[in-house]
């Protein structure tokens, strides 16, 4: 196959699978030195993948509008698109854009809108895996299991305190990252009435201060974990709702983050932080990367695990399950050993 002059990667939807891109994104720049690399997705993600140099452009798809997207990536004037959704709207915008190679997996029925048609997801496995089988249909060399390059961000620049809405730690040992929510749905969030004492707990050994993270569609659980801290005694910071570059910021800045299986996991591992990351109805093994700072809660006797339910209908026992003393010693323990590796 010859290097196309431009290649349009149409990035997943889900705010941690676009990080889990950016290993396949740094191969495809390692492999395709030529060639123009153009992300398309999401607006948010502009801020999330800027400063990574393993693309040359961003195209900000519109909210809504199958034609409106294929007008888009059509302005590109890619010859080739790798579409990692599995979606049939996808395929079908990519196929409207008037892209001539689109490669992409068997989903949904979409084989038809496809010139190459890669086999179904099959079992779980870490997704960066997932998307670097792509690279075998460009005859691009996929990289062998742990020897792929790590997920990645950058964060360009520290902004001004007050302009991004955060205060300088009332501690001097820093900022404990607290992501309680997850996109997915409620089933996959720790109770609230569990996590407070368990950062309590922390605040107290390490004098570290909780800083809440999330979107800004998690304004509401975010003020009211923050009122639930504040009455244990704690004074948490809730900056302002923000985008994903100051998402960035916020949690690089954190020196450990307790968090769901959400994308400010991913961010956090893509940046170096330590997280602790409490698992219930997803499997673990899908966002398997990047592990050597991440310590896993998870209650693995449980047969109703990876059950995906994002509402989940019976008692919660995924989640409730794990204590907060579990949280608290497996946060101690994370931040025990970061310390040990200075």
């Amino acid at each position: 196959m010859e290097p196309p002059r431009t290649l349009l990667v149409r990035l997943p939807n889900p705010v941690g699978d676009v990080v889990m891109t950016t290993p396949l994104l740094r191969c495809l720049r390692l492999g395709l030195p030529e060639t123009r690399l153009v992300a398309a997705g999401s607006p948010q993600f502009e801020g999330l993948l800027s400063g990574l140099d393993s693309i040359d452009a961003f195209v900000p798809l519109p909210r809504e509008g199958l034609r409106a997207h294929a007008r888009a990536l059509r302005a590109t004037d890619a010859e080739l698109a790798l579409i990692l959704p599995n979606s049939w709207s996808s395929a079908l915008a990519v196929r409207l854009a008037r892209i001539r190679l689109r490669i992409g997996r068997r989903s949904q029925g979409r084989g038809a809108l496809l010139t190459t048609r890669l086999p179904a997801v099959g079992p779980a496995r870490p997704m960066t895996r997932v998307y670097l089988e792509m690279l075998a249909a460009l005859h691009l060399p996929v990289p062998r299991f742990g020897e792929e390059p790590a997920a990645e961000l950058v964060v360009e620049s520290q902004p001004d305190a007050v302009s991004a809405g955060l205060k300088p730690a009332a501690a001097e040992d820093g900022w404990l990252g607290v992501a309680p929510g997850a996109a997915f749905g409620p089933s996959k969030s720790y109770p609230l009435g569990q996590l407070v004492p368990a950062v309590l707990g922390i605040c107290q050994e390490t004098g570290l201060q909780p800083r809440l993270i999330g979107s800004p569609a998690e304004q509401a659980l975010l003020e009211e974990a923050a009122a639930a801290l504040r009455v244990a005694g704690l004074r948490p910071e809730l900056p302002p709702p923000g985008g994903l570059d100051t998402a960035k910021q916020r949690i690089a800045s954190c020196k450990l983050l307790l968090t769901m299986d959400s994308g400010a996991r991913h961010i956090a591992a893509a940046l170096g932080v330590p997280q602790v990351v409490i698992y219930g109805p997803t499997h673990p093994e899908w966002s398997a990367h990047s592990l050597a700072k991440t310590t896993v809660l998870r209650r693995v006797e449980l047969d109703c695990l990876n059950c995906h339910e994002k509402i989940c209908p019976i008692d919660h026992r995924c989640m409730t399950r794990i204590s907060p003393r579990d949280l608290q010693s497996a946060a101690l323990a994370r931040i025990a050993a970061e310390a040990s590796l200075k």
